[in-house]
């Protein structure tokens, strides 16, 4: 790869980080699945998610509760290797559980680490790891799986 190549492929990846994390935000379950390969894998708090419906199932359900969220990503780092690229970045997330009283809510300091590879023209997750940092506010909790999940 070029140098030019290697940036253009770190830009899309930033992107990819972006734009994945805006769509939890919104709650557009379709725009964050397509930000993983079909296959990809999601852990958070010791559960592991396996294809695009598990790692979707997760964050409908356990941010269903909130009326506002917000995703302040930062720090990306990305490491590329022709088709594949690793990293990671760091993340405060803010939960509102009531749209009426927005100064009370749930936030959380998060540490990602991610596998990425190109599918043609298109990057997508393979892997994202997340390690909570730190906690403030109301306490913040994931939801065990129901069974079949």
């Amino acid at each position: 790869m070029s140098d030019n190549d290697v940036l253009q492929a770190e830009r899309a990846i930033v992107r990819l980080i972006r734009q994945t994390w805006a769509a939890i935000d919104r709650k557009d379950w379709d725009a964050y699945a397509d930000g993983f390969a079909e296959d990809g894998e999601f852990e958070i708090m010791g559960q592991r998610r396996k294809g695009r419906a598990e790692i979707v199932a997760g964050p409908a359900r356990d941010l269903a509760k909130y009326d506002g969220l917000q995703h302040l990503v930062m720090n990306e780092i990305v490491d590329v290797d022709g088709d594949r690229a690793a990293g990671g970045w760091y993340a405060i997330a803010v939960h509102v559980p009531d749209g009426s009283n927005p100064g009370v809510h749930a936030d959380v300091g998060l540490h990602y680490r991610f596998q990425a590879r190109r599918e043609g023209d298109t990057w997508r997750f393979a892997e994202v790891t997340i390690q909570i940092i730190w906690t403030s506010g109301m306490s913040f909790a994931i939801e065990e799986r129901p069974d079949g999940e």
